[in-house]
């Protein structure tokens, strides 16, 4: 097919024909998609991205006449007309669509749910504009395509209102499997500027229950909210999605000082192999991540032995920099100075997840885990010490402006022997020097 036009420039059927048909134009037309299409009787999944033009009647109802055709991605710029979204109706399998910008948001919505209810299961909306309630023009719409498995949009407001969207309101969606939400800048034009959208998306306790029981199925999950948006209550009710794999989060601090958000790790989903945090600080004692390496069943053999007694102290023997952290201030003389420091991060007794249960938990959440990216993040160096032993799993590591990050941070990187990629970004920290750099040798794993 050309670039601009779907017209065949050789025979397709003297090649090996194909199942699968991917390709990007301009602009479609009937006759050249008809003419393409009848060429591939086998056809199951067909994919159009880039049409700058918006599909009419005659076009779309092409796509109903693949008898085998089971998968229809369409990539768009505008809105379908309501006689196009009529004739998708007739497909035999199910429908994606993804567009760079939505302006008439309700009647897109509308149709949709009047003609594709049960075919639609992935939907991108790209850059939405909310000029009035977004549970009427938005959420209750979206909440009625209950065959949605994925759903993606970025959102924002310039009014002078500040407009609220609650996410719990997409728990009528039982399938979904992905769900990517962005609240983006906003103009303001009467004050010429680039600012924080008038428009909340609170990621608080109740809102994060109310999806998670809702959405069972939920496999991963991407929010970009503001720094008032996100709660610690909130990230914290975010572990009652029992199904999620990935996680990203980024608590963007849209307002002057930055308050970043606190998060224990430990009270993150069971089960996760992707976490990528923006804005955190992670505020998880030294000793409950020793007591999650204790309890890793992949934990290698030459990391020494991790010993967490009932008294509370954990401590590690055999360690190259000698690592000993108390659960308990008061039950271990340990070295943890620079982590009381810091009233953020509180040693909480052991008593409040009794071990070894708590061992058991804390190997949950983070033993499976292959990937972490961490951007503009809190994390002190005894925290990072004691977070690479307790990651048997990682894969691939990314820490990128990461504040507390240390030289000795960096040597004990080296356990972490099942990496594939690193990247450290730390320009303006001086508290990094050359000499961390040589104690990465044993990683030889790395691409």
């Amino acid at each position: 097919a050309s670039s601009t036009r779907t017209s065949c420039a050789c025979p397709i059927r003297d090649c090996c024909l194909p199942q699968v048909l991917e390709f990007r134009a301009f602009h479609l037309t009937a006759g050249g998609l008809t003419r393409l299409t009848g060429q591939l009787p086998e056809l199951s999944s067909l994919s159009c991205h880039g049409l700058d033009t918006c599909l009419d009647v005659a076009t779309a109802s092409c796509f109903a006449a693949c008898p085998s055709l089971r998968e229809l991605h369409l990539g768009m710029d505008y809105e379908l007309p309501e006689g196009a979204m009529q004739q998708l109706r007739d497909v035999a399998g199910d429908v994606s669509m993804r567009f760079r910008w939505t302006d008439k948001l309700t009647g897109l919505l509308r149709t949709a749910r009047f003609y594709l209810h049960a075919r639609l299961v992935r939907l991108d909306l790209g850059c939405v504009r909310l000029a009035r309630d977004p549970s009427t023009v938005l959420m209750e719409p979206l909440a009625s395509l209950t065959a949605l498995s994925d759903l993606r949009m970025s959102v924002y407001s310039n009014g002078d209102a500040t407009l609220t969207l609650q996410l719990s309101e997409l728990r009528a969606l039982s399938n979904l499997q992905v769900l990517h939400l962005t609240k983006q800048h906003a103009y303001f034009p009467e004050q010429r500027r680039m600012a924080e959208s008038s428009i909340a998306v609170p990621l608080s306790a109740d809102v994060a229950a109310g999806l998670a029981a809702g959405c069972r199925k939920l496999s991963a999950l991407r929010l970009c909210l503001g720094g008032s948006d996100v709660t610690a209550e909130g990230l914290a009710g975010l572990s009652q999605f029992g199904s999620l794999r990935s996680l990203s989060v980024n608590a963007e601090p849209f307002r002057s000082p930055p308050q970043p958000v606190a998060l224990n790790l430990l009270h993150l989903p069971k089960g996760l192999t992707e976490l990528d945090l923006r804005n955190i600080d992670i505020t998880t004692p030294p000793a409950a991540l020793l007591a999650a390496a204790a309890a890793a069943p992949g934990r290698r053999a030459d990391a020494g032995s991790i010993i967490v007694t009932d008294s509370g102290c954990a401590a590690a023997e055999q360690q190259p920099s000698g690592l000993a952290f108390a659960a308990d201030a008061g039950s271990c003389s340990a070295a943890v100075e620079d982590v009381h420091a810091d009233q953020t991060m509180q040693q909480p007794a052991v008593g409040t997840l009794p071990l070894p249960r708590a061992q058991d938990e804390a190997a949950a959440v983070l033993g499976q885990l292959a990937c972490l990216k961490l951007e503009s993040c809190r994390l002190r160096s005894r925290q990072l010490e004691a977070l690479t032993m307790a990651l048997p799993s990682l894969q691939q590591l990314k820490l990128c402006h990461v504040s507390g990050l240390c030289d000795e941070g960096v040597v004990a990187l080296s356990r972490l022997t099942g990496l594939v990629e690193l990247s450290v970004v730390a320009p303006h920290n001086k508290a990094l020097t050359q000499r961390s750099l040589a104690a990465l040798a044993p990683l030889r794993g790395l691409r």
